[in-house]
């Protein structure tokens, strides 16, 4: 999984989010409040809002974020995983504690990342 991903809070614009879809290379972020957390946004969900671009800096990301997510628990088994992503078609999945503290977010591309490392051990492949 990765750890320690980057996350908004419900109160952060679609502004904020776009320019870190636009900066990185992933399509989701966890959204929390205290550590917890709330939401996620998908840039699938930014393409939908039927909102210009001028109009994201006064929109809350609490206005499209998508409140129920299911998640995983770091003890979950790869395999678990794997259904969960392909039953759902998700690309991500938040990997929480009981008290639902966002602790990682696992993606599809980790898990190829894992194969891959698993297939060919030693080899320096630069992801």
């Amino acid at each position: 999984m990765t750890t320690d991903p980057i996350t908004l809070t419900g109160t952060d614009t679609l502004e904020d989010a776009r320019k870190i879809f636009d900066k990185n290379h992933f399509h989701h972020i966890p959204i929390v409040e205290e550590e917890k957390l709330v939401g996620i946004l998908s840039t699938f969900d930014l393409m939908n809002t039927n909102r210009l671009l001028s109009e994201y800096q006064g929109v809350p990301i609490s206005a499209i974020m998508t409140r129920k997510v299911a998640t995983l628990y770091p003890t979950d088994m790869i395999g678990a995983a794997s259904i969960v992503l392909l039953q759902n078609r998700f690309q991500s999945i938040p990997v929480v504690d009981r008290e639902r503290n966002l602790l990682g977010i696992l993606t599809t591309f980790d898990l190829l990342k894992y194969q891959y490392k698993l297939a060919y051990p030693g080899d320096d492949f630069p992801f």
